[in-house]
């Protein structure tokens, strides 16, 4: 079956919708605002994203191309759908088709924070990984210090689980902890 899906994924990238937003594939024109908001000094400390992948918005398209290919990272497009302004980027990352896991992951231009719209994609993409993808559980993490990014995954219903040590080149080598949080599909069922 997870065969198919992906088959089918990979035909037709799938569009979600919620009541204020879509969800869809992310084009090159995207990229040069998808460049601004990564590079962003409030967005880029609390992200994964390798510094590589960003050099430029042609090669952050390139990467992006790369993963719909792959089909292992699946990265949706924010967009507000009463402007069509793409705002941001939420993706099931290292999609394990065996395991039936993925890695939730979201990031959005700091002009849109605070409104409810990470939330909003975040269950969007969370019900799409346990209905069509046929998830058994999705993990995120946050930086230990991000408090808004940690009530976006409560609020989607997951709970925490660990600190994971990390050294974050965005902080200065330093070490630091990320919050492991997970919502496994009976959860969400209940």
């Amino acid at each position: 079956m997870a065969i198919r899906v992906k088959e089918g994924i990979s035909k037709r990238f799938p569009v979600l919708e919620s009541p204020r937003l879509r969800l869809r594939k992310i084009t090159e024109e995207d990229c040069k605002d998808l460049y601004q908001y990564m590079t962003n000094p409030l967005v880029r400390r609390n992200t994964s994203f390798e510094p590589q992948t960003m050099l430029f918005p042609a090669r952050l398209f390139r990467y992006f191309r790369a993963c719909y290919e792959s089909l292992e990272n699946l990265h949706f497009a924010i967009e507000l759908k009463k402007s069509n302004k793409m705002i941001g980027v939420c993706s099931l990352q290292y999609w394990d088709q065996l395991k039936g896991k993925a890695m939730l992951g979201y990031l959005l231009s700091p002009a849109c924070w605070r409104q409810g719209y990470a939330t909003e994609a975040a269950r969007s993409l969370i019900t799409f990984g346990f209905e069509t993808l046929e998830l058994d559980r999705i993990e995120a993490r946050c930086a230990g210090d991000n408090p808004a990014s940690e009530r976006v995954l409560q609020k989607c219903g997951m709970k925490y689980v660990k600190a994971i040590p990390i050294r974050s080149r965005e902080r200065g080598n330093v070490e630091t902890a990320q919050k492991l949080y997970a919502v496994n599909r009976e959860e969400i069922a209940k």
